[in-house]
């Protein structure tokens, strides 16, 4: 049998937690618990599952199989390195009521809420996030570690480079590009191609450099 470990115990992975039997089937994997940075009382929110460790300093056991349910996109990144340099293996959890076209592709460690779309043709890279009701259009491009919030929609042939955040409701016009480590502020539709490390906001939108990253 193998071991789900469900990697943040915040709101996002506790989430994840009430979707994993949606999603796998209970005679071939165990919830074997959540990993954190910060210890957390799991009993708090009605959780009897254990916090196990660090995610940067936990040791895989084989039978481990970790599921990526951390929202902060540099963090993201940061842990899936970790446990992969110590052969960490990840799995994807697509729950069952979203739609995704059979000629979509999706990547290691995809995480798909309920209702979310991915359109024919679109391809999601590795370790992407679409949340509630979250769209890619057809032809669209996900890159890596990018998070789709609830609502937010990439339409068709947009593309959002690497390490991308796209707020709840915010909208990507066909054929826009943003560029890599930028974030999308909800309730934004981005009509313009953004270039890489911007902060979008507003209608009409506004781009401004993200000085968090300099």
């Amino acid at each position: 049998m193998k071991n789900l470990v469900v990697i943040g115990a915040g709101g996002f992975g506790r989430e994840v937690a009430g979707l994993l039997w949606d999603c796998f089937n209970p005679r071939e994997y165990h919830f074997k618990g959540f990993l954190a940075s910060e210890s957390a009382n799991m009993a708090d929110h009605g959780l009897d599952i254990p916090v196990l460790d660090d995610p940067e300093v936990y040791q895989p056991d084989s039978e481990d199989r970790f599921i990526l349910a951390i929202g902060n996109i540099e963090v993201r990144r940061c842990v899936v390195e970790a446990l992969k340099s110590k052969r960490g293996e990840f799995v994807s959890l697509i729950h069952p009521t979203a739609t995704i076209f059979e000629s979509a592709t999706l990547g290691e460690g995809s995480v798909v809420y309920p209702h979310a779309t991915i359109s024919n043709g679109a391809s999601i890279k590795d370790f992407v996030h679409l949340s509630l009701y979250a769209s890619v259009g057809h032809d669209g491009q996900v890159g890596t570690y990018s998070l789709l919030s609830p609502y937010a929609t990439v339409n068709g042939f947009g593309v959002l480079e690497s390490d991308v955040f796209v707020g709840t409701h915010a909208t990507i016009g066909p054929g826009t590009r943003v560029g890599k480590q930028s974030v999308i502020s909800a309730n934004t539709a981005v009509l313009r191609n953004v270039p890489s490390c911007r902060m979008v906001f507003g209608s009409p939108e506004r781009h401004l450099p993200r000085l968090d990253l300099f």
